[in-house]
């Protein structure tokens, strides 16, 4: 090594010296046509100072041969004496660095450079076949030469064109070396027959050059060569006739070590190192650069190329319209991450023009459609979050691709150049990430808050008069002489909605009073417009009433607003300019509306400077005041009644009443919260009870929904925390205020009044925007109560169990449909896990369960089973900015989660629907078994008939486990256990105080406690019946959790008793003892009885015995049917929000049939022990916790088969499905699972299950759909175009937020509504109508489906079975013409019922989120199979594209004939371009055609869809490209096209990847023979596309080296030039 760099350092030396030499025509150097120039000396530290001394006798120039054997045979010695090969070319490479550019040695440097690396070649071609290397499995040889090639890179510099030149040269020989070497001698026209070119395998195996290190030599010499085109000036050559510069000269031999690289120069033809597309993503410098005019002509034709290549695989790899809406609880999560904003997808979104990169989402639009959804506010801060990380990820991968100029760190501003932020960041102005974030969410909120206002405010002005004037001679039944309300009013509720959303952000300073009120401002004066043309057509008092409610924020008050009115008052200019003075006096006058300016007059009067002078500096108050004393006349006709206890204003039980109140309640601040909260919770004692000594509470009045609806947010927001802080919020109990006294408990008033809790549920529901952090707080409480009960023996005050038992009442009867769409309800179970194993209230846990039941019920979403895997999770902070959960990282609980085998069951039925209608295929990490595992501490057993309707994964893992049966109580082992043990003496002769403490020490272990009431069921059935005392004590000592399991015990031996007396019925007497358990001794409740026969371990198809027991006990039973006659007498209403007397229903049942919880039923006098304490009830009763249970049994019902149960208990009971909290969602998800079901398959029995489940008052459903409810019709002939036509437009104008007035009457308000979202709404009741008609479609054959134990058929009971029940749904639901029905009408515009009716993208998009909505039998997978005959049948994909010449970049260069895509006939060679163009830009330029229309709805369906969609689309691809019948390269590049939009979603599933990539393959291969154009030198524009495809692929979304390897054998048929092209993907 040292005598290597002593005879190096003399070269350098010597290149000093002899200056004199011109340079010779020699090998690399002879190309020049100019005479060099002198230059100074260099210095380099490693080869010495400028003044060293020569070294004589180590270099002797004029023996130039000599010289480079030398430096060879010195650089081999010194590789074999050294361990790294690369440190040593190093020292040769800065060698010739450091050599004079204007000397002759530098030629004999370059030569010798090329001999080592001849060598270097050479020893790495025979090293890479050796044997111990092989069985090694040494494969770094490719990647060390790799280093040592990219040291060549270091000899290309700027101010040396003759050393740049002499490198390009000398890269590109070796370059030729290293290709003769790895594809053999072969010549271009004998390549089909060279043995290296057909063996794939071989090609593999010597990859000398890999792909990454000639992009790398690449990148290094373009960023250069760009360097010098942006700051070397244009210097003409002296020589030479073409004066050509230095510039143009490295620029020429670059091109030639390009074409080296792609295979186009001499003796390497069509045998590549790098692809087409790889080298247009290095020599694309970005758009900043491209088009901003700095680079010469010929490398700007060379970007223009790169550009248009990119481009040109951007359409087939996005979609014709990305514009596909998020909707709230609907979408998938995988939606949420667009593939716009995919960094892998950024490099060629980045080429595609404006119109093109339109057709993807927005932040903007993302925001509008959630808040206009009404999503939790937790959500939209989590998408703007999601999309700016997406686009943070998506702006640096283009930056780390895009080149920037050395002379300064500059970006791209509509092509002119502006300091980088970088700068920015290191001055004193410069923003924190925290500030930036936060008002890029302002400005986004603040556009779609703007936005939603003005549609809003449009919508009012259409709907209303503004025009006739007022005749107050003919008021309505709304008005009276003080207050005027228009006879329809509800358009006011979507005023209602964006005022509590717009308060919440200001509140919580996401946006500022003064952005709000300036853009409110530029919607009726535009600021482009000195003249303002038509504002007084955009004149609205909404717009000033929406101001008024945000005055009642005190920082707005006495902050911007105090400062507006003490200094030039432009604010208050600006609310009079804004203000409409003809609405208070038109026929459709609203006062709670039109008299806003002067209620904000009236409210910050205070504020307001020289009151007597204010009209003289704004003269258009004199418009307003007039209408002033209306404001005084309602105040003091508030504080009358107020002072003279007239309560009729506040009880707000007519509109006029409650329109008063809410006008009043926005002059004032907090005088009418502060009202309301004296009428409920009077200053006066006067106590009442709930159910006895121990619940009493304060007896006050009782508040309107409509006058809580209609006073200012503020105004509820002030309400609510005065009920919270007083009433809900302290341990020691409801907190009272009497005699000026400050707030305390109050000795004999333990509870909450009801009515108190009626309002804190409707004012959470009618502003959850603002009211949002009080429900935290509350959550967060529950969850420390938790908490605190999984440390075992916590003891509760008597004032917490109220609370908890209160707050558990109202979540669990009133608060559900709240947190269905809360943003965190997937992680409330949290909330109460330790609470479900250590509360020992049995009140408590009976409450408790049936929360747990109806919350789990809640779930739909993957969100559930990521809770189960996040025992992490700690709750939300505590703060009014919505915060994000953050990484779940998924660990399986140590612990089950639930101990009580009806929690698990439920929550293991719950889990399947989700994996049916949801899929996990999109949450990677996420493992279903664990899932399951967690949810119980041994695996359930499932009959065949649950089974048979659970997803293929729940049922694969309950098949494996074959969890055993639950032990069997024989009825003589009983007989036995009574007479063998002594113990029992104490249920024979009571008083043996002995013998009672033996029983309870007997059954103290759990293993023996299931025996106990079987025991006492055998000693009534003896007539001998035990002392309940005695019975009781020992139930007492079971856990509560355990009582579900216990009664499955008892209903079991039930069973095994009525089997062993060999009867098919249950005996009467048998019926009846059940029914005293349940009822008159209450030993064991009725849900659990329900459970226990229904609970899904046996099989009811052939269970004749168990089916008849679930008869009796829900429709036979007498004390059940007395209850239930109750029910329907005392009519329960559904609505009852809306229902004064729900109270006093609620009591009066409870006071007929009183509950008892501690088994006391039966007993009278002193109790031992004595009962725990009694909790106060306010909703709940028996028929309230029977109705989640009985959820789960109507599954169990459809399963078994039995059409007249199921019909009976529809109808019998049907009604307890008013009090339901999401009837419409249960029914849906019920179709959803059993559409298949051939119970369901019948007129009768569907329309049961949709009149027990639906409140049609409550619903928007169709004509024909209430036809059919009503009994008019019981089939489906009806769909036909026009219907399928207004399912579609419904979705879609509820997705274009379009507002309008519902077509149904009298529906509740938004807020009340179950599901609150207009479009989750609309998709809901379509997606119930069409699964009933699917059922009425199946019902002629489904008799022959229906298992009859008569004729003891087989049962479907195996997975054999299974699976083939699976495809004969599939073949049925192909015969369904719905599907058909739909394509047409998307495919064919023309064959519309209102052909110019949303025949935008907006129509498709509606199809594709309906598709999977539905089961994918249904609609989504017929779609993706019509893509067969699209591929087909299309004329215009069946031609092939023009022949395309390989590229050659140096004749590209030197050519000034060829266009920007290096074809001269480029213009005419693609007919086919508009299938891949943007949807709406062909709709635009009437330039429609099929297959475009069919790739955006078949790109929508797949966006929404799950993994069993792409499966779908996997085995229809399949069939195509193994069915023989594609012709063309188009035809091919469709596919392609289908499958580019979600590759980034292919990606994590690689068996399924690797298929459909190998399909795309093999049909290349079938489709080449029959393209003539395919040779050496061209190929078509189509294929060309085809393999940019490919390589984008490998680029980006790499499935791995050993799924290529997979794909090998495709590769490997395809034509030699095409598999050269594609080698690198199986060689890196």
């Amino acid at each position: 090594m040292e005598r290597l760099v002593e005879y190096l350092t003399g070269v350098v030396e010597s290149s000093y010296e002899d200056l004199a030499h011109l340079v010779p025509c020699g090998s690399f150097l002879g190309l020049f046509d100019e005479r060099p120039t002198k230059r100074a000396r260099r210095t380099d530290p490693r080869f010495g100072s400028n003044s060293a001394p020569h070294q004589q006798g180590l270099f002797e120039f004029d023996n130039s041969e000599d010289s480079c054997d030398t430096i060879a045979h010195l650089t081999q010695t010194a590789i074999s004496q050294s361990a790294q090969a690369v440190d040593v070319l190093r020292v040769v490479v800065d060698a010739v660095r450091s050599v004079h550019d204007a000397s002759a040695v530098l030629d004999i440097g370059f030569r010798a450079l090329f001999e080592i690396y001849q060598q270097r070649l050479q020893y790495h071609s025979a090293n890479r076949y050796r044997v111990e290397a092989a069985e090694q499995g040494n494969n770094n040889g490719g990647e060390t030469f790799g280093k040592e090639y990219l040291l060549l890179t270091q000899l290309f510099e700027l101010h040396r064109p003759r050393t740049w030149v002499a490198a390009v040269r000398l890269m590109s020989m070796v370059t030729k070396s290293a290709i003769g070497i790895m594809y053999g001698s072969t010549a271009p026209d004998d390549m089909g027959s060279g043995t290296h070119a057909a063996s794939l395998s071989e090609i593999s195996g010597l990859n000398l050059l890999p792909e990454s290190v000639c992009r790398e030599s690449i990148r290094q010499v373009w960023r250069l060569l760009l360097d010098s085109a942006a700051t070397e000036p244009p210097q003409a050559s002296v020589l030479g006739a073409t004066r050509r510069t230095r510039w143009q000269i490295r620029f020429e031999a670059t091109m030639e070590l390009l074409d080296s690289y792609v295979g186009r120069t001499e003796h390497c033809v069509g045998r590549p190192l790098v692809s087409y597309y790889m080298i247009s993503r290095e020599l694309d410098p970005g758009a900043a650069v491209a088009e901003s005019g700095m680079l010469t002509g010929e490398m700007q034709r060379i970007v223009d190329l790169c550009f248009g290549r990119k481009r040109r695989l951007g359409r087939i790899l996005l979609p014709p319209d990305g514009s596909w809406p998020l909707i709230s609880h609907a979408s998938r999560a995988h939606t949420v991450k667009h593939v716009y904003d995919q960094p892998g997808y950024a490099l060629v979104r980045d080429s595609l023009t404006l119109e093109e990169t339109q057709r993807g989402a927005s932040a903007g639009r993302v925001v509008a459609d959630l808040l206009y959804q009404r999503a939790p506010i937790d959500e939209v801060f989590a998408a703007m979050r999601n999309h700016r990380t997406m686009q943070r990820k998506a702006k640096a991968a283009v930056a780390s691709d895009s080149y920037m100029p050395n002379s300064g760190e500059y970006v791209a501003n509509g092509g002119e150049y502006i300091a980088n932020d970088k700068y920015m960041a290191n001055g004193a102005d410069a923003d924190t990430d925290a500030e930036i974030e936060r008002r890029e969410s302002s400005m986004l909120l603040l556009d779609a808050m703007a936005q939603r206002i003005e549609h809003i405010v449009r919508f009012i002005q259409r709907q209303c008069d503004f025009d006739t004037l007022l005749d107050e001679r003919k008021l309505n039944a709304n008005s009276d002489a003080t207050m005027i309300v228009p006879s329809k009013f509800g358009y006011w509720e979507h005023m209602n909605e964006v005022a509590d959303q717009l308060y919440y952000f200001v509140l919580s300073d996401t946006i500022s009073y003064t952005d709000i009120h300036a853009r409110l401002y530029a919607l009726v004066f535009p600021a482009d417009s000195d003249i303002h043309p038509g504002s007084e057509a955009r004149k609205d008092n909404s717009y000033i009433w929406l101001l008024l409610q945000l005055l009642h924020i005190e920082k707005v008050a006495a902050g911007p607003v105090r400062a507006d009115l003490a200094g030039d008052e432009d604010m208050l200019e600006q609310l009079l300019q804004m203000y409409n003075e003809r609405q208070i006096v038109s026929r459709d006058a609203f006062y709670l509306r039109d008299l806003a300016l002067q209620a904000t007059m009236s409210h910050q009067q205070a504020s307001i400077r020289d009151n007597h002078g204010v009209k003289f500096r704004h003269p258009r108050m004199a418009v307003a005041m007039p209408f002033a004393p209306v404001l005084f006349q309602l105040q003091n006709e508030f504080g009358q009644q107020f002072k003279d206890e007239n309560y009729a204003l506040l009880q707000g039980r007519d509109v006029c009443a409650a329109m008063k109140t809410a006008t009043v309640s926005q002059i004032r601040q907090y005088v009418v919260p502060n009202a309301l909260y004296t009428f409920l919770v009077p200053a006066r004692e006067s106590v009442a009870q709930l159910q006895g000594t121990a619940t009493t509470y304060l007896q006050g009045g009782n508040v309107g929904f409509q006058l809580l609806d209609f006073i200012n947010v503020g105004g509820k927001h002030r309400l609510l925390q005065l009920i919270y802080k007083m009433m809900l919020a302290h341990e020691q109990g409801p907190q009272f205020q009497f005699d000026g006294r400050q707030p305390s408990a109050r000795a004999g008033i333990t509870c909450v009044s009801p009515h108190v809790v009626d309002t804190v549920y409707m004012l959470l529901y009618n502003a959850p925007y603002s009211n949002e952090l009080m429900m935290k707080e509350v959550l967060e409480k529950l969850r420390r109560s938790d908490k605190a009960m999984a440390q075992g023996g916590t003891r509760f005050s008597a004032a917490n169990l109220r609370w908890l038992y209160t707050v558990y009442q109202l979540m669990n009867c009133r608060l559900l449909r709240f947190f269905k769409y809360y943003a965190h309800a997937s992680h409330l179970v949290h909330h109460l896990r330790h609470s479900l194993v250590h509360v020992t209230h049995r009140q408590l846990y009976r409450s408790l369960e049936c929360f747990a039941l109806c919350l789990v019920n809640l779930q739909h979403d993957v969100g559930f089973l990521q809770a189960l895997m996040n025992p992490a999770y700690h709750g939300v902070p505590l703060t009014p900015h919505p915060s994000a959960l953050g990484a779940i990282r998924y660990s399986k609980p140590k612990d089950a989660w639930f101990e009580c085998a009806m929690l698990a069951r439920n929550a293991a039925v719950v889990i399947a629907r989700i994996e049916t209608m949801r899929g996990l295929g999109d949450v990677p990490g996420l493992e279903l078994d664990d899932c399951l595992d967690s949810l119980a501490p041994q695996p359930q057993l499932w009959a065949p008939a649950v089974l048979r309707y659970l997803p293929r994964a729940v049922r694969a893992y309950y098949t494996r486990r074959t969890p055993q049966p639950s032990a069997r109580v024989s009825p003589a082992s009983v007989r036995q256990l009574i007479g063998a043990r002594p113990e029992h003496a104490a249920l024979l002769r009571p008083g043996d105080a002995a013998a009672e403490s033996a029983l309870a020490a007997f059954y103290a272990a759990p293993e023996r406690q299931a025996l106990f009431l079987c025991v006492v069921w055998v000693l009534h059935e003896r007539q001998t019946p035990p002392p309940m005392a005695v019975v009781r004590r020992v139930l007492l000592t079971f856990p509560p959790l355990q009582m579900s399991s216990h009664t499955s015990a008892l209903l079991d031996f039930v069973v095994a008793c009525e089997t062993e007396r060999g009867t098919s019925e249950p005996a009467a007497a048998t019926m009846q003892l059940l029914n005293d358990f349940m009822f008159r001794l209450q030993l064991v409740h009725h849900e659990h009885v329900v459970f226990a026969l229904t609970r899904g371990e046996h099989d009811l198809r052939t269970d004749r015995m168990r089916l008849l027991l679930t008869r009796y006990v829900l429709l036979e039973s007498p004390q059940f049917s007395e209850r239930l006659d109750e029910w329907h007498r005392l009519d329960f209403q559904g609505r009852y929000w809306a229902d004064f007397e729900h109270w006093k229903k609620q009591d009066a049942y409870l006071a007929r049939f009183p509950e008892f919880f501690e088994f006391e039923a039966a007993l009278e006098g002193p109790l031992e022990p004595a009962p725990a304490l009694g909790l106060p009830v306010y909703y709940e009763n028996g028929m309230v916790r029977l109705l989640p249970v009985l959820e789960f049994a109507l599954g169990r019902m459809i399963e078994a088969e039995d059409r007249g149960l199921l019909r009976d208990v529809l109808d019998r009971m049907g009604i307890l499905y008013r009090l339901h909290q999401v009837p419409l969602t249960t029914l849906m998800n019920t179709l959803f699972v059993y559409f298949n079901a051939p119970t369901l398959h019948d007129a009768a029995v569907v329309r049961s299950l949709n009149r027990a489940l639906l409140d049609m008052s409550q619903q928007n459903f169709s004509p024909e759909f209430e036809q059919f409810m009503r009994g008019d019709t019981d089939d489906c002939a009806h769909i036909d175009a026009r219907y399928a036509s207004r399912i579609i437009e419904r979705i879609a104008r509820a997705i274009m937020r379009h507002i309008a007035p519902p077509n149904k009457q009298n529906l509740p308000e938004i807020h009340y509504r179950e599901i609150p979202n207009p479009i989750l709404l609309a998709l809901t009741e379509c997606v119930v109508e069409l699964l009933t008609w699917w059922c009425l479609h199946c019902a002629p054959s489904s008799a022959t489906r229906l298992y009859d134990s008569a004729r003891n058929g087989p049962l479907v009971a195996s997975e054999a079975e299974f699976r083939a029940e699976e495809q004969q749904r599939r073949a049925r639901a192909a015969e369904w013409p719905l599907a058909q029905l739909w394509l047409e009408l998307i495919m064919e515009p023309e064959r519309r019922p209102e052909p110019g009716a949303y025949a935008g993208a907006t129509y498709i998009h509606s199809t594709g989120v309906l598709a999977n909505v539905l089961p994918d039998e249904l609609l989504a997978f017929p779609i993706v199979q019509h893509l067969s005959r699209i591929v087909l049948e299309e004329p215009v994909l069946k031609s092939n594209s023009g022949p395309k010449r390989y590229f050659s970049f140096v004749e590209f260069a030197r050519s000034s004939q060829l266009n920007a895509d290096g074809d001269p006939d480029a213009a005419t060679r693609f007919a086919a371009t508009s299938v891949f163009n943007s949807f709406e830009q062909n709709r635009n330029h009437n330039m429609a055609n099929r297959p475009n229309t069919f790739l955006t709805l078949l790109h929508s369906v797949l966006h929404y869809g799950g993994i069993a969609t792409f499966n779908t689309l996997s085995d229809t691809i399949h069939a195509l490209a193994t069915g023989g019948e594609l012709c063309s390269d188009i035809q091919l590049l469709y596919l392609c096209a289908t499958v580019g939009p979600i590759l980034y979603r292919l990606v994590d599933h690689e068996a399924l990847y690797v298929q459909i990539l190998g399909d795309l393959l093999s049909s290349l291969v079938q489709i080449c023979p029959r393209i003539s154009h395919l040779d050496a030198e061209s190929s078509t524009d189509a294929i060309e596309q085809v393999m940019d495809f490919f390589c984008f692929v490998k680029d980006q979304f790499d499935p791995g080296r050993s799924a290529w390897r997979r794909l090998a054998p495709h590769i490997a048929a395809l034509p030699v030039l095409l598999r050269y092209q594609l080698q690198c993907m199986v060689d890196q």
